[in-house]
């Protein structure tokens, strides 16, 4: 018997993700020793609840710092932009006094 002979099997449908409210739900009524549910819901920002110096707390708090360095460096390049444009239109306008002046001399 080939392959292609072979009944298929015909797999049932994937279930539909569960929602936010459900997820919330679960989370808030786990225990605080269940090893798959690890953060703590009341805080605003979900800080792993385990021990401080484990690495997994060291990673989270590196990405933290890591997207607070990034967003501050993005804020500081459009600032850069704009002092930049700034100074471009400075130049633009000096030289444009200069070249008044040079006529106003000659």
């Amino acid at each position: 018997m080939t392959s292609r002979a072979k009944k298929r099997i015909v797999l049932p449908s994937r279930p539909e993700p569960p929602t936010v409210e459900q997820i919330l739900e679960d989370v808030s009524c786990a225990v605080a020793s269940d090893p798959v549910i690890v953060c703590d819901v009341s805080e605003e920002t979900f800080i792993p609840t385990h021990d401080a110096s484990s690495e997994a707390n060291k990673q989270y708090l590196q990405s933290c710092s890591y997207v607070q360095l990034n967003n501050k460096l993005k804020e500081a390049q459009n600032e850069l932009k704009e002092r930049c444009e700034a100074l471009r239109s400075s130049g633009m306008t000096l030289g444009s006094v200069i070249e008044e002046l040079r006529e106003a001399a000659m």
